[in-house]
């Protein structure tokens, strides 16, 4: 890296920083310019993030390991696919990014493949984390600030503007907040809205709700489903964690199916429906499968990248 990209990293550095504390309204104008000067300080300040998403994974210790230069030493392969993801993050940001940005006027379009996941950062000051298998539109004006989640998965980290309320919708549901932390949850057949922190309206065809912190509902073809959760654990899968609680097979699997390109079949609808509780990493997938019949009574059997789980013979 030469000396003026070194210079223009370390200011987008320092308007990370800036946003972490909270930006003034002098400060988002002057955000705002520096971004627009060009495409590089807009690619520059992807990288930041992409970067700081990515330590935050690691703990102190393991930080300075990764700056301390030591003699043939082999890089971890969580390291080189971090690294690699970071290298395949950036590059998206960067081809994702609209070629304008306005504190009121914004539109974009963002969509992630399977095992991918990178953040956005919005003019407004909002930050958006999508997950793996996820597209969603963007169409920000002096009035309101709209997205459409089409499917997937997306944390919100929504500023406040008691001028322009945000917007969120999936189809028949609507979520409407003014400044909160929550994910959404787009499937073929459900919806689901997790609160980390702050209250969320959530209007549909049959309903009309407020969530608080703490708190998620499911939309499906059954109704709606509202449950106590904990707060801390609404962005787990940010940090590559699958929590569940209770959950049938069939939905465990086709999380994993975010970030492996793995077919499951099941050998009726009575294994599919079995119940999973427990936190699992969303890149270790065959440990995933061998604990399986450890604490379900099925079989496993893999060929090729298909995973056919079945009831186990007990004879």
């Amino acid at each position: 890296m030469d000396r003026q990209q070194t210079q223009l990293q370390l200011q987008a550095n320092t308007w990370l920083e800036k946003q972490k504390v909270g930006l003034t309204a002098s400060q988002k104008k002057a955000f705002i310019q520096w971004l627009n000067t060009s495409k590089a300080h807009q690619t520059a300040y992807q990288e930041s993030v992409q970067v700081e998403r990515l330590l935050t994974q690691f703990s102190e210790h393991e930080i300075e390991q990764l700056n301390t230069p030591k003699p043939k030493r082999f890089l971890s392969t969580w390291a080189i696919a971090a690294c690699a993801a970071c290298l395949m993050l950036t590059i998206t940001g960067y081809q994702l990014w609209p070629n304008e940005v306005s504190p009121t006027q914004y539109t974009a379009h963002y969509k992630s493949n399977r095992g991918e996941q990178f953040d956005i950062a919005l003019p407004d000051g909002s930050q958006l984390s999508v997950d793996a298998k996820t597209q969603i539109s963007l169409d920000f004006n002096p009035n309101s600030r709209k997205n459409k989640l089409v499917q997937g998965r997306v944390f919100f980290n929504v500023a406040s503007d008691l001028q322009r309320p945000f917007i969120v919708s999936t189809d028949d549901t609507k979520i409407t907040v003014l400044g909160t932390r929550f994910s959404v949850d787009k499937k073929k057949h459900s919806t689901r809205i997790s609160v980390e922190h702050g209250r969320v309206k959530i209007q549909n065809n049959h309903h009309l709700i407020e969530l608080v912190q703490g708190q998620h509902v499911v939309f499906n073809e059954l109704g709606m489903d509202v449950q106590t959760i904990d707060p801390t654990l609404v962005d787990a899968w940010r940090s590559g964690r699958l929590v569940f609680s209770n959950a049938p097979l069939v939905e465990v699997c086709a999380e994993f199916n975010r970030y492996h390109d793995t077919e499951f079949t099941f050998s009726d609808d009575r294994v599919a429906a079995l119940k999973v509780s427990g936190t699992f990493s969303a890149v270790q997938l065959d440990n995933f499968l061998n604990l399986l019949p450890h604490v379900l009574p099925v079989e496993i059997k893999r060929e090729n990248n298909q995973v056919i789980i079945s009831k186990a013979d007990n004879s």
